[in-house]
């Protein structure tokens, strides 16, 4: 054959040989083989022919995948049709054809597709007819109508197994496909549950087509023009889509500054955006398939995602099983379709497309429609089984018995059907094993490497397994994807299975990965844990579970790492009592914990039913290196509650510990946590004293990543609390400047958990100073930065907490009160009880002043009862409660019972050594008194408690403690 050049005039040149054979020949292709672009239309050919006849359509599509990695290949319509979507083309547009009335459009095939899903992968095969859904495919159409007009919508697509959700999907894509959409297509997986964002991972590797041996830059570059030019979006977005596709990027954009949890939403936010850039630039819908099987951070993306779509003209249609509960069935936008199953009618009209419209017996026929139920994958399956059996012969345009016995088996279940239409090809049958045990999908690649078998034998096998419809194939060898039909004929493949098979199975598969796709380790290290899990190869899954559990946790896929961990904590039972299994058990266990204390709180109780055992395993195999997070986990959970009393007992131990063993950061934790349970305890001068020997042990490069087990510097945590302490024990003036210092060191520090910490507890000076300008300036720059980093904790909690004391202070009543009690009511409702009888108070002040004097008295017994309560205790405000019950009382005109509370007061603050309480409730106690007549004894009361003080005399307690001495005096 003659070259011919490449481009739009070889195109055309070669669209004219499309007119040419008679059109009362059987429907056939002639393949040209050539040098140049070879035209495949229907019933033409160029160059050296050879007749192809078209069985079925996977034939030709499986010819033109052959031909399309070494040719160029131009096709036209009727075959464009044909082959679906097997190939990305490029659109050539309509050309006028010598001996062709109207003008013909034609395609280049530039690629094999990677298809995102079964229904895509298999668009020229015999898929189920689709029978009595066109109401279905109705409602969802209306629906992409409404987003197209601009209002957002989404489908949750329900139904049992195979009831045609996916094959409803692949119909409304070949309707809207016409129409010019794109579809974005997201595929859940059994296998991986618990990996975090797997659908979207797998739609950008698939999109971007990475191969094996792909550079770092070349991968980024892909990236950059997908999401930078294609999209719009800004460069710093590429960074998540790069850690996500674990594609290392710091040399190229710089180290990576943020939060885990602010990587985390960023990440989601990314994915957001870019689905809305994508919908925005082309008419889409994103089918999001099986989210029974998504994974919780996959689902938090489709939190965000349907709540903005009602402003995006983007449809959604996701699919589950019903055992999946969705909880966004209350938007407005947001449609429940439950599929219903077939009548006998359309379950009939089925079976009679199976078998080309030759009637089958009609007892044999009733049997079917009674067993299938409806159901359109148990009538397809049923019905081809019955038809391979070879129990039945053609007789002109019915079928008949082709034995004597005039009956036919008919399998009593879907399952034994696919069973037995897997039986009926012993090679295939095999295949589909080694396949079944990999996943739902697996590689030309990874079966070759797994199965004992020849190319040729690999090859003929997987032929009969993809042309029986029980399994799809994407792509050619060497690059194919194979994709059971549904995730039932992948669990009959793997059912038929005998146990020690499979187990032998899992342990070659898991071989393999390790040997042939080394970046599984490292990427999917919970892939090679279930299959060693499965392959009973115990030692060696845990090790990967703890593994992923790590990888899941740095990438706060909280739900995830749980997951893994859990199952790695499940084998460990298996394994006999050892030093080896106990460290395994250990290594689990830390991780477990710290996930809980992350996804819940300090005080969940999860955490201590995951890190106590572990102190034991790490005790007696001397792994000091673990007693840092484990004990820091114990303390938190036990202090965080309010139970600072018991919290003592585990500061001793730490301690004790620590100094046994002379692990200095142990030291340091133990001495920080001592600083901060003595300060609740109300023992300031103890406080400070182990605050010290922090500061004196404390590097700030060797132990800045304490802050990443703590959540807070140990300098910044001392810091907070010595300047609490300093303003309680007298020195109002010191207070100030331990605070700034703190401030400075947290800033330098650059932890945002750790500023804000120490903007919001530590700003807790200028409240005690009643200086409420400082104080809201200091929230109001956590609040933006725990938003800023999405920290909740920061932004909703301490800020919101200290924001509503800084507008009680300033009478902002009505702001003050509901903002005060919202974050203390967060607060409790994750389990912590510390700070609460203080906070509580000051509500109840606000209460009080507000006119409500039952209800303040009601929060201050709240607080009292707290503070009384057997290993709890915290004390270190209690003056202040007793000195505001007393307000209370006297505002009640109950004079002598306001009385004894502030003498009661004043007890503690002598006990304690605050002077600054003491001063605030002598001034209290002496205006009573004053009202009374009582001067002198009020003058003697209050004078040796201000004469003491050296400093702060600008500060208000101060100032008016001098101004009714000076009435007194008089």
């Amino acid at each position: 054959m003659k070259k011919t050049p490449s481009g739009r005039r070889a195109a055309l040149e070669i669209v004219q040989a499309v007119k040419g054979a008679s059109s009362a020949e059987p429907l056939s292709v002639r393949i040209g083989i050539a040098t140049g672009p070879v035209v495949v239309g229907e019933q033409a050919g160029v160059g050296d022919q050879s007749k192809l006849a078209i069985g079925s359509t996977p034939n030709l599509a499986a010819r033109l995948q052959g031909l399309a990695a070494a040719d160029q290949i131009v096709i036209a319509s009727s075959t464009r049709r044909l082959v679906g979507n097997a190939f990305e083309l490029a659109d050539l547009g309509e050309h006028e054809v010598k001996g062709i009335s109207e003008p013909v459009r034609a395609w280049r095939v530039m690629a094999v597709s990677t298809a995102a899903s079964r229904f895509e992968a298999s668009q020229g095969a015999a898929l189920t007819p689709l029978v009595g859904r066109e109401q279905d495919i109705g409602l969802l159409l209306e629906r992409w109508q409404l987003a197209q007009d601009g209002e957002g919508q989404v489908v949750l697509l329900s139904g049992e197994p195979g009831i045609g959700k996916s094959r409803i999907l692949s119909a409304l894509h070949e309707r809207l496909e016409a129409q010019g959409a794109q579809a974005l297509r997201f595929q859940c997986s059994p296998y991986y549950l618990n990996s975090a964002l797997y659908p979207s991972i797998d739609n950008f590797e698939r999109g971007l087509k990475f191969s094996r041996d792909e550079t770092i830059d070349s991968k980024l570059d892909k990236l950059e023009a997908l999401i930078v030019t294609q999209y719009g979006r800004p460069i710093e977005d590429v960074r998540f889509i790069a850690a996500l596709l674990s594609i290392p990027c710091e040399d190229r954009y710089g180290p990576h500054t943020m939060t885990p949890q602010k990587h985390k939403d960023e990440t989601l936010r990314t994915l957001v955006d870019l689905t809305e850039a994508a919908a925005r630039k082309q008419p889409s819908v994103m089918l999001f398939e099986d989210a029974h099987w998504a994974d919780p951070t996959s689902l938090e993306a489709l939190d965000l995602l349907i709540d903005r779509v009602r402003n995006i003209p983007l449809l959604i249609v996701l699919t589950h099983r019903p055992e999946f509960l969705p909880k966004w069935g209350s938007h407005g936008h947001v449609t429940a379709l439950n599929l219903s199953k077939l009548t006998r009618a359309q379950s009939g009209a089925i079976v009679s497309k199976l078998a080309s419209g030759k009637a089958l017996p009609a007892d044999l026929l009733e049997k079917i429609l009674a067993k299938t139920d409806g159901v359109p994958l148990y009538v397809e399956e049923l019905t081809k089984s019955i038809l391979e059996s070879g129990e039945l012969k053609e007789v002109g345009d019915h079928y008949d018995y082709a034995g004597a016995a005039r009956s036919v088996s008919v399998p009593a279940t879907l399952r034994d059907s696919l069973t037995a239409r897997l039986d009926r090809f012993p090679a295939a049958k095999e295949i589909a094993q080694i396949g079944a045990a990999i996943g739902r999908e697996f590689s030309y690649e990874l079966i070759a490497a797994v199965a004992p078998h020849t190319q040729t034998e690999l090859d003929t096998a997987l032929n009969q397994l993809t042309e029986s419809g029980l399994a799809f194939r994407r792509g050619t060898p060497p690059e194919a994807q194979y994709i059971f039909k549904h995730a039932l004929v992948q669990d009959a493949a793997y059912d038929s299975l005998l146990k020690t098979r499979r187990q032998a199975l899992h342990a070659k598969i898991a071989r393999v990965l390790e040997e042939h796709f080394p970046t599984t380790k490292d990427t999917e290290p919970e892939l090679l844990a279930h299959h060693l899990t499965a392959a009973g190869q115990a030692e060696a899954a845990i090790g990967y579970w703890q593994k992923a559990g790590k990888l899941a946790l740095k990438r706060l896929a909280l739900n995830e790492a749980i997951s893994h961990l859990n199952h790695g904590m499940e084998i460990i039972g298996t394994l006999p009592k050892s030093p080896k299994r106990d460290g395994k058990e250990l290594d689990l266990r830390t991780p477990l914990g710290i996930a809980w204390m992350k996804l819940q709180g300090w005080s969940a109780p999860e955490v201590w039913t995951s890190l106590h055992p572990a102190l034991g395993l790490a005790k007696s195999l001397s792994r000091h290196e673990a007693l840092v997070p484990i004990y820091n986990g114990l303390y938190s959970t036990v202090l965080v509650q309010g139970r600072i009393a018991e919290a003592l007992d585990w500061v001793n131990e730490m301690l004790a510990t620590a100094e046994a063993s002379g692990d200095p950061e142990l030291l340091i934790v133990g001495h920080r946590s001592a600083c901060v349970t003595h300060f609740y305890r109300g023992d300031f001068n103890r406080s400070r004293e182990h605050g010290d020997r922090v500061l004196a042990l404390y590097s700030e490069e060797k132990h800045r990543h304490l802050a990443d087990i703590m959540n807070t510097d140990p300098k910044t945590g001392v810091g907070t609390h010595a300047s609490l302490g300093a303003w309680m024990l007298g020195y109002p003036d010191r207070a100030v400047q331990l605070s700034d210092a703190r401030d400075a060191h947290a800033r330098r520090r650059g932890h945002p958990f750790d500023l804000g910490y120490a903007l919001t507890v530590g700003g807790q000076v200028w409240e005690f100073r009643c200086e409420r300008e400082p104080l809201l300036a200091r929230v109001e720059e956590a609040e933006r930065l725990g938003r800023a980093h999405s920290l909740p904790f920061i932004s909703e909690v301490l800020a919101q907490r200290f924001k509503g004391v800084a507008w009680l202070r300033a009478g902002r009543l009505a702001e003050g009160i509901p903002t005060l009690r919202g974050a203390l009511k967060r607060w409790n409702a994750g389990g912590g009880g510390l700070t609460m009888p203080y906070f509580q108070t000051v509500l109840a002040e606000g209460l009080a002043l507000s006119g409500d004097l039952e209800g303040g008295l009601r929060l201050i017994e709240d607080s009292l009862s707290q503070i009384a309560r057997p290993g709890w205790e915290e004390r270190s405000h209690l003056a202040e409660v007793l000195r505001l019950k007393g307000w209370m009382l006297q505002q009640q005109g109950k004079l002598d019972a306001a009385e004894d509370n502030y003498l009661a007061s004043l007890d503690v603050a002598r006990e304690q050594q605050a002077k600054s309480w003491e001063l605030r409730t002598s001034t209290s106690l002496a205006r009573l008194w004053q009202s009374q007549g009582k001067d002198k004894e009020a003058l003697n009361r209050l004078k040796p408690v201000y004469d003491w003080f050296t400093e702060g005399f600008d500060t208000k307690d101060l100032i008016e403690a001098n101004k009714l001495l000076e009435e007194l005096a008089r």
